[in-house]
C-alpha cells in the first residue's frame, strides 16, 4: 500500500512537470535497522566522555559514525521534503486528467516515446487519432490492437474531461442502413498549439529539408545529417562539448539552440517550407516577425518544454535582442555553407533593426562606492561554507572579470605558481588561473596571492588538507554543506574528461550560486534603500555578470593598459574592450560637468 500510494503521488507531481520531486517521491526512505546509531547519551556512557565539553562529545560522535551519521543526516532531510511535497501535492492530487497533458505524465517512458515519434504528445493529440479513425494506431509501430486497446479504455474511461469516443461499431452497423448519411460530428477539441521544441518537433518530408531548395551537393558536403534538424545538431554539437544528455549543453548552445529552434518553427509553420529552402525574403518577414510577434506564440517563460503550453517566445524581442538572434541564424547557416549542406547564406543581405547603441551593455556595472558597500556587507555574513564561497567568488569576479561558467568550472588543477623572471620581456610570476572560455579558448588570467590564501582555508573548511597546488582536480567552489570529500583521481592536463560546470565532483552549480549572490545582493540593496535608493535599485538589477563589467570598468579607470584587460577577459576584439574606455571618459566629463553647474 505504501508502494502504491508513493508511486500515485510520483504520477502527480510528473502530471505537473515536476520531474524532481516525483524522483523524491519515489525514494524509499525508511530506516534501515543495520543503520541504526546510538544515541549520544549512549555514546559518552559507553565511552566514558562524561568529562569533556558538549561539543567534544559531539566531535567523538561524528568522528565514530562519520558516514552513517552524514547518511542519516540526508535520509531525515530528504523525509523532511517528501512530507513537504505531499503537502503541497494534496490540491494537486485531485485534478482531472486533460486534454492539454502530455503522453508521458500518463503512460510509461516507452509508450509515450512512441507516441511522440509519431505526433502524438498530448491526450488531445491521442483522442483526436481515435475520434478520426478507429484503427489509427496500424500507422504507429510499436502498439498493437492489446495496447491500442489499452489506451482506449483510458480514453473512455476519462471520457468526462476527455470527451467520449464514437461508437465506430454501431456506426457501421447505421451505415448500412443508412448510407451516404453525413457523419456525425466529433466532440469539440481544446485548440492546441503546433508548436513544438525542438527534440520533440516531427517535421513531414516535405518540410524537413531532405530535399530542400538550396541543399549543397551531397556528394561534396562534409557533414551526415539528412536533413535540417540534424543539421541543426552538428552545428550544435560543434559549438562546445555534448556528452549525449540535455543538461550537458553550455550556455552558449542553449541560447543557440533556442535561436534555431525559433526560425525552424517559424519557416515551417508560417511560411510552409524547410529551413534549407528560405530565402532573402523570409528573413526579412523573421526579422520583423520577432518585433511582433503574434499572441499565440508567447508564453510564460516558466512552462517547462514538455507541456503543451510551452511557447518559444515571450514577447516582443527588443532590437539588442533581435539583432542578436540574427547574428546566431547568420552564424548557423555561415557553418552549414561552409561545411556544404547549403549553397548560400540568405541573412548576409538582412540588416539587423537599428538601436541605439553597440556593443556591450558597458552600463551593467556597479561603481567604487557601490563595490565597497559590497565589500562591506560581505564582510559581515556569518560564518559557513556558504559565506565562505561567496567572500571567496565575489572579490574573484573582481579581480579577473571572468565568466560565471568560467569561475565554476575551474579546478585546482587549473590553478599554478609561476617563479618571477629577471627578463624583462617574460611575463611577471605569481598565482595563474587557466580558464575555458567562449569557443573552448583557453586563456590565462593572473590571481592575488591573497586571495589563494583565502581559498586553501575554505578548502580546508570543506574538508581538504595541505596546499592548494597539491589538491588534483578538486573544484574551486563547492556546496554549502559539509561532509566527507568525494575521492579525486588526477586526469592529468587533458580538460576533456573534466565534469561539466554544474555536475562537477563537490561542485556547485550555477544556478545554485546565482539564487545565493541575488538574495546577497538583495540585502545589499535593503541597505541602501533609505539613504541610496537609486544605488538600492541598481544593486537589486545586479548579477554575476555586473561583476565582468566592473573589473573592466575599475581596471581601465586604474590605468591597466586596455589590451591587458582585453586578454583578461577574453574578449575576441579589442574594439569590445575600447567601448569601455570611450564611456569611462564620458563618465568622468559628464560628473564635471555636473560638478560645475553646482
Amino acid at each position: 500500500m505504501t508502494g502504491w500510494i508513493r508511486g500515485e503521488l510520483a504520477a502527480t507531481a510528473a502530471r505537473g512537470g515536476n520531474f524532481g520531486r516525483a524522483h523524491l517521491l519515489r525514494l524509499d526512505l525508511s530506516p534501515r535497522s543495520s543503520a541504526e546509531l546510538p544515541a549520544l547519551d549512549t555514546f559518552v556512557a559507553a565511552e566514558g566522555l562524561d568529562g569533556f565539553s558538549e561539543a567534544e562529545q559531539q566531535a567523538a560522535y561524528a568522528a565514530r559514525y562519520g558516514t552513517a551519521l552524514a547518511q542519516d543526516q540526508r535520509r531525515v532531510q530528504l523525509l523532511r521534503r517528501q512530507l513537504f511535497a505531499v503537502h503541497s501535492l494534496e490540491a494537486q492530487a485531485a485534478l482531472p486528467v486533460a486534454l492539454q497533458d502530455g503522453c508521458e505524465a500518463w503512460f510509461v517512458d516507452s509508450l509515450a516515446t512512441r507516441l511522440a515519434a509519431h505526433g502524438v504528445a498530448t491526450l488531445a493529440d491521442l483522442y483526436a487519432r481515435m475520434a478520426a479513425n478507429p484503427v489509427w494506431w496500424r500507422d504507429v509501430p510499436g502498439i498493437g490492437v492489446g495496447k491500442a486497446g489499452a489506451l482506449r479504455r483510458f480514453v473512455e474511461a476519462h471520457a468526462g474531461t476527455l470527451g467520449p469516443l464514437p461508437n465506430w461499431e454501431a456506426a457501421a452497423d447505421a451505415s448500412d442502413a443508412t448510407r451516404g448519411g453525413a457523419a456525425a460530428p466529433l466532440p469539440a477539441l481544446v485548440p492546441l498549439s503546433p508548436l513544438m521544441p525542438l527534440e520533440r518537433l516531427v517535421l513531414p518530408d516535405s518540410l524537413s529539408g531532405r530535399d530542400g531548395r538550396f541543399r549543397g551537393d551531397r556528394a561534396r558536403c562534409h557533414l551526415a545529417a539528412d536533413d535540417d534538424r540534424a543539421a541543426i545538431s552538428a552545428w550544435l554539437a560543434a559549438k562546445g562539448p555534448v556528452l549525449g544528455a540535455q543538461a550537458c549543453l553550455t550556455h552558449t548552445q542553449l541560447a543557440y539552440r533556442k535561436e534555431a529552434e525559433r526560425f525552424l518553427l517559424w519557416i515551417t509553420l508560417e511560411r510552409r517550407c524547410a529551413l534549407s529552402s528560405a530565402t532573402v525574403e523570409d528573413c526579412l518577414a523573421y526579422r520583423d516577425f520577432l518585433l511582433d510577434p503574434p499572441a499565440a506564440w508567447c508564453g510564460p517563460r516558466a512552462v517547462p518544454r514538455w507541456q503543451a503550453g510551452w511557447r518559444p517566445l515571450e514577447g516582443p524581442l527588443s532590437p539588442r535582442s533581435c539583432s542578436y538572434a540574427l547574428s546566431v541564424l547568420g552564424n548557423l547557416f555561415g557553418f552549414l555553407v561552409h561545411q556544404g549542406y547549403l549553397v548560400g547564406n540568405p541573412w548576409r543581405a538582412v540588416t539587423p533593426p537599428k538601436r541605439r547603441s553597440s556593443g556591450p551593455d558597458i552600463g551593467r556595472g556597479l561603481t567604487a562606492a557601490q563595490w565597497a558597500h559590497v565589500r562591506k556587507t560581505l564582510a559581515c555574513l556569518p560564518a559557513g561554507l556558504a559565506a565562505q564561497r561567496l567572500q571567496l567568488a565575489l572579490p574573484l569576479l573582481h579581480a579577473t572579470g571572468l565568466r560565471l561558467a568560467e569561475m565554476l568550472a575551474a579546478t585546482t588543477d587549473d590553478l599554478r605558481w609561476e617563479d618571477w623572471a629577471e627578463d624583462a620581456f617574460s611575463r611577471r610570476g605569481g598565482w595563474w588561473l587557466t580558464v575555458q572560455g567562449k569557443g573552448a579558448k583557453l586563456r590565462e588570467v593572473p590571481v592575488p596571492p591573497a586571495w589563494v590564501e583565502q581559498l586553501a582555508a575554505y578548502l580546508a573548511a570543506r574538508g581538504y588538507a595541505g596546499d592548494v597546488a597539491q589538491q588534483p582536480g578538486i573544484p574551486l567552489f563547492g556546496p554549502a554543506r559539509r561532509g566527507p570529500p568525494p575521492v579525486v583521481s588526477r586526469g592529468g592536463s587533458d580538460r576533456s574528461s573534466r565534469p561539466s560546470p554544474g555536475q562537477s565532483r563537490d561542485g556547485v552549480s550555477a544556478s545554485a550560486f546565482h539564487r545565493q549572490l541575488k538574495r546577497f545582493l538583495a540585502t545589499c540593496a535593503d541597505s541602501l534603500a533609505q539613504s541610496e535608493p537609486a544605488a538600492a535599485v541598481r544593486l537589486r538589477r545586479a548579477s554575476a555578470h555586473w561583476m565582468r563589467h566592473t573589473h573592466i570598468s575599475h581596471a581601465l579607470a586604474a590605468g591597466v593598459p586596455v589590451e591587458v584587460v582585453q586578454q583578461n577577459v577574453g574578449h575576441a576584439s579589442l574594439d569590445t574592450t575600447t567601448c569601455y574606455v570611450r564611456t569611462e571618459h564620458a563618465r568622468r566629463q559628464s560628473l564635471m560637468e555636473r560638478l560645475w553647474a553646482e
